[in-house]
């Protein structure tokens, strides 16, 4: 097997790709390195904060892997955004490099009063004023022999740098100091390679899946929950730092103000397993604090939604991920839920006997696997993320992932994975459309659908409902599933819906409002919880008065 590695042509862009092909090579995988050139390598003479640097380093290495003209990409994780591209996916994150910022030139208390230390950074700006509130601090940019060449030039008396990068070209004997977390909070992700690959089932992530160091991923995964949290954005100066203490995550969160040297800080902790939920909180608690103002100044785009009063309509356990996102674009969010799960009582069915199995959303995979030990067998279909990562939580990998996270996606990529003539287990909710079966069989298919839960609309709602509509008269009612839609219509008068625009999370949703009535304003283009609030976020960006 030979893979293509996709990177920047920058010193220390090619050490890391190096080093990841010498991984691979250890598992007997030849490569070749393909560099590309990208928006951040192009623009030199602008800083990083004007230009907003979501994707700045990465989108055009992210099209060439969609395009397959290579099959793996090799980041600094630091400027890998929060949300990747529809069929691309974090395959692995190696061992963590140290995290730390360094200072080169001389310490900090070396530094005479008005010296000049140059970065790039919000984030390191900010939190360099509060700690030295007398130093004039300019931009710079630059690879970093280009940077430690003004240095030398005398352009500045010190900079500020990633203690990882040096560390990597062998420049470590120049770091003057390095500063705790405590002091300055790194980048999320600082320290840390990103091996981007296709979505699975794809060879390069089945290979570079083995790459992968537990410890690394829970602690990026808890600090680029906290970014995506925040609004998702590079150019937001935010410091995190989680690391792994006696088997708990212990995550350290800081929001500057790189004007008036402001921070707000914290410090949490949680199960290792639990890394997204962490970072979750950590912005929950920031955001309380004060630092959407801050968000606010700096990047007026990450809070679209600002003044637009939002009903979640998920059931309870569901509707965290989708309020908090929306919260942390500026929305005031109503929790009405509007549907609840049950589980179905049923004969655990002979698991090894099937060739396919096939879930069609997270809460059959929960509700199935309460009454089936959850272990190697047939392979599997997942219809979407969400479901995709519900099996991974059991130890269990999909082998086919469909693009469109709709019955008819998944009805065609079985057909292309070659299902005809095997036998298949359908794992699903009571009330559901009869798509995936029916064409399964008609290609030859034996299927078997397992009802293990049913829908049903919680007690009382239609009370709840009406004073949330007549009191509060919400901008927005976010629809993700065709059973919230025939709840809502029920409970909720229709002149009172007359007021609000609905948003929809996908088209299958979106016909049901329709033949119910409701007018859809915004759909989301990727049918997930991350799509809908893009969608909403979008539209409203689109709408905003100049």
């Amino acid at each position: 097997m030979k893979l293509r590695i996709g990177s920047r042509g920058s010193q220390l862009a090619l050490w890391q790709a190096r080093r990841i092909a010498e991984r691979l090579a250890a598992l007997g995988v030849e490569t070749e390195i393909e560099i590309i050139r990208t928006t951040g390598d192009k623009i030199t003479d602008v800083g990083l904060a004007r230009l907003g640097s979501k994707g700045l380093f990465t989108k055009e290495i992210e099209e060439a892997l969609l395009e397959g003209r290579i099959d793996l990409a090799v980041h600094s994780l630091k400027d890998l955004p929060v949300e990747l591209p529809a069929g691309l996916a974090l395959a692995a994150v190696p061992e963590r490099d140290s995290p730390l910022d360094a200072v080169v030139g001389k310490r900090l208390d070396e530094l005479p009063q008005g010296a000049c230390v140059g970065t790039s950074s919000l984030r390191r700006a900010a939190q360099l004023r509060r700690l030295r509130p007398d130093l004039q601090i300019e931009d710079i940019r630059g690879n970093l022999d280009t940077r430690l060449r003004k240095l030398d030039e005398g352009r500045y008396d010190a900079i500020l740098l990633a203690s990882a990068g040096l560390r990597r070209l062998g420049w470590a004997a120049r770091i003057a100091e390095l500063l705790e977390p405590e002091r300055m909070c790194p980048a999320v992700g600082q320290g840390a390679l990103a091996v981007e690959t296709r979505s699975a089932p794809d060879r390069a992530f089945a290979v570079c899946a083995q790459l992968d160091d537990k410890a690394a991923r829970a602690a990026v995964e808890a600090e680029r929950a906290l970014l995506g949290a925040l609004g998702g954005g590079c150019q937001v100066p935010l410091g995190a730092y989680a690391e792994l203490r006696e088997g708990r995550l212990v995550l350290r969160a800081v929001v500057a103000d790189p004007a008036s040297a402001d921070v707000f800080a914290c410090v949490e902790d949680g199960p290792a397993g639990e890394p997204e939920a962490l970072g979750w909180r950590a912005a929950e608690k920031l955001l309380a604090a004060g630092a959407r103002r801050i968000i606010a100044a700096v990047n007026p785009h990450a809070l679209p939604l600002l003044g637009q009063t939002i009903v979640v309509t998920r059931a309870q356990k569901q509707a965290g991920a989708l309020s908090r996102r929306l919260r942390a674009l500026g929305a005031e969010v109503i929790e009405l839920p509007l549907i609840e799960f049950q589980p179905l009582a049923f004969e655990p069915p002979e698991w090894m006997s099937y060739d396919w199995a096939i879930f069609t959303s997270a809460n059959g995979v929960e509700f199935f696997f309460e009454r089936v030990e959850p272990r190697p067998g047939p392979k599997l279909c997942a219809i979407g993320p969400a479901t995709a990562s519900a099996l991974r939580a059991r130890g269990l990998e999909p082998d086919v992932i469909p693009p469109e996270f709709v019955a008819e996606s998944v009805v065609e990529t079985l057909r292309q994975a070659g299902i005809s003539g095997s036998r298949a287990l359908l794992a699903r909710a009571e009330e559901a459309r009869d798509v995936i079966p029916a064409e399964l069989a008609r290609m030859g298919a034996r299927v078997d659908v397992l009802a293990v839960y049913r829908t049903a609309a919680p007690a009382g709602i239609e009370q709840k409902a009406r004073e949330v509509f007549e009191t509060v008269r919400p901008d927005w009612v976010t629809l993700t599933s065709s059973s919230t839609v025939r709840h809502l219509v029920r409970a909720v008068p229709r002149e009172l819906l007359g007021r609000v625009q609905m948003a929809s999370i996908g088209p299958v949703t979106s016909r049901t409002a329709r033949e119910a009535g409701l007018e859809v304003a915004v759909e989301a283009a990727e049918y997930t919880v991350e799509g809908l609030v893009r969608a909403l976020a979008e539209w409203a960006l689109s709408h905003r008065q100049p």
